[in-house]
């Protein structure tokens, strides 16, 4: 589905009077911390849209790409029961930013997410804690009526520590 094709579907749905929710995330080796992190985003609303960041929009945070390819991310996302709709968030270092922002995190977080927000207009949108991103988020969310809704992170799971744990295991393998 084209991004159009989902803005129109978001706005008879708005006029219907449902809630949209947008969330994002690299959904790398997707696992329960996802899971739980989607299903509570989705309470937040009537719908949830879900931007999965590309593999130049994932490899700013992590400096390499994830294990999956984007176009397996999305798929996996997508298909997820919680979750309405997914789209590809991007990264282009050239494309101004239209606020202004503390530092790079802020700078590259709104690059890739002051499009879709403006694009889709999302009544809610959910995301983890980032204390670097505070204040880019709250900029954003006033700046196009948007309500955020903070959600506790998962405890004791992450891609990151999935990957360790591999490379340990299967180290001598």
């Amino acid at each position: 589905m084209t991004k159009e094709a989902l803005k129109t579907i978001l706005e008879e749905r708005k006029a219907q009077g449902k809630k949209v929710v947008m969330c994002s995330g690299t959904f790398d080796l997707t696992h329960v911390g996802h899971i739980r992190f989607l299903e509570r985003a989705r309470q937040c609303g009537d719908l949830l849209i879900v931007g999965v960041k590309s593999d130049r929009a994932a490899s700013l945070k992590k400096k390499h790409s994830p294990i999956l390819r984007q176009e397996d991310r999305l798929e996996i996302v997508q298909a997820l029961r919680c979750v309405d709709y997914a789209f590809m968030v991007e990264y282009d270092p050239e494309r101004p930013v239209p606020f202004s922002y503390e530092n790079k995190s802020s700078y590259e977080w709104l690059n890739m997410f002051y499009p879709a927000v403006e694009f889709f207009r999302p009544d809610v949108f959910a995301y983890e804690d980032n204390p670097v991103l505070k204040e880019a988020r709250k900029t954003l969310f006033v700046a196009y009526g948007v309500d955020g809704k903070l959600l506790k992170r998962t405890e004791g799971i992450s891609t990151s520590d999935i990957i360790e744990k591999v490379r340990r295991e299967y180290k001598n393998d």
